[in-house]
C-alpha cells in the first residue's frame, strides 16, 4: 500500500479527520464568523455550495468549536425521511420519546427546546444537511416549529445546508416568507489555487510527511486546474496519484503523473 511506500503514519486525504485537523480555508472561516453572529441573534441561516465543496465538513468544524455547555447541536442528515421522520430524529437527539401524531411531536419538540434554554441554559442549534431535498412546505413548518413569543424570539437557531438549487427553491414566491427571515445567506466557494496547494500540503503533513515535497508545484497546479478547487475531487486525484506513484516507484509526484491519472479517470 502507498502508506508504507511513502512512509505515512496514516492515509492522507481521508474524511475521518478530527475537527481540529480539518483544513480551514478563508471562506470557511468567513462562514464560521457569520454563523457565530447568527447564533447570537438566534436566527435562521442558509449555507450553500456545489457538490463536494466541503459544506458538511465546514459545518462539522463549526459545530465542534461550539461550547457544549452553552449549545446543543441537533444535526439532521437525511431529509428524505419526511417531516415526521425529521421530528422523530430531533426528539431522539433530545432524548425524548417521539409521540405518534405530528401535532404531539411538535408540542414535545417545542417543550424540549424551551427546557434546554430556560432550565439548562443551553441554546439549541438545528442543522439540516442536504436541505435541497426537503419538500417545499417543510421550510415554513420548521420556521413555525422554532418561532416563539409572536415570532419575536426563537426556541432554536436553524441552519439549512445544501446545494445551490436550495437557494433557488427558497427564492420562489411560495417561500418568500421564510427566505426574507434568513439573517445569514452564504455560498461556500471552491478553493482557489493558493488554498488548493495549502490543502494538499496540509493533508500530507497530517499523514506524517514533513521533509521533502511530495508533489511538485506543477503537479499541484495541474490538480487545481482539473478539480476547479473542489476538495472532494482534490482528494480523489491526490489519492489516485499516490497509488500511481507507488506503482511507478516515484518518490516525487510530478505533473506527468497527474496528467496520466487524469487521463485514466476521464477514460473510466
Amino acid at each position: 500500500m502507498y502508506q508504507e511506500f511513502y512512509g505515512f503514519t496514516r492515509l492522507p486525504f481521508g474524511r475521518d479527520l478530527a475537527p481540529d485537523d480539518l483544513f480551514a480555508s478563508q471562506p470557511q472561516q468567513e462562514m464560521a464568523a457569520r454563523l457565530t453572529v447568527l447564533l447570537r441573534q438566534q436566527g435562521m441561516g442558509l449555507v450553500t455550495g456545489d457538490i463536494g465543496a466541503g459544506k458538511s465538513t465546514a459545518m462539522r468544524a463549526f459545530a465542534a468549536r461550539l461550547d457544549p455547555n452553552r449549545y446543543v447541536v441537533i444535526y439532521l442528515s437525511n431529509p428524505t425521511v419526511g417531516i415526521s421522520g425529521l421530528y422523530r430524529d430531533i426528539l431522539t437527539t433530545l432524548r425524548r420519546e417521539p409521540p405518534f401524531s405530528r401535532p404531539r411531536q411538535v408540542a414535545t419538540i417545542r417543550a424540549a427546546l424551551a427546557e434546554l434554554a430556560d432550565s439548562k441554559r443551553r441554546f439549541p442549534l438545528l442543522v439540516i444537511d442536504e436541505a435541497h431535498l426537503l419538500p417545499s412546505q417543510a421550510f415554513e413548518q420548521f420556521r413555525l416549529l422554532i418561532a416563539d413569543q409572536m415570532d419575536s424570539q426563537s426556541l432554536a437557531a436553524l441552519i439549512l445546508v445544501g446545494q445551490p438549487t436550495l437557494r433557488d427553491l427558497l427564492r420562489l414566491s411560495t417561500n418568500q416568507a421564510f427566505y426574507q427571515r434568513l439573517s445569514v445567506r452564504y455560498h461556500l466557494p471552491p478553493l482557489d489555487l493558493q488554498n488548493c496547494i495549502a490543502y494538499i500540503k496540509h493533508h500530507l503533513q497530517l499523514a506524517g510527511q514533513h521533509s521533502n515535497p511530495l508533489f511538485t508545484d506543477e503537479a499541484m497546479t495541474r490538480i487545481f486546474d482539473y478539480t476547479k478547487g473542489v476538495p472532494r475531487q482534490i482528494n480523489l486525484v491526490c489519492t489516485t496519484a499516490l497509488l500511481a506513484g507507488m506503482i511507478d516507484k516515484k518518490e516525487l509526484i510530478d505533473e506527468a503523473t497527474i496528467r496520466k491519472v487524469i487521463a485514466d479517470m476521464d477514460r473510466n
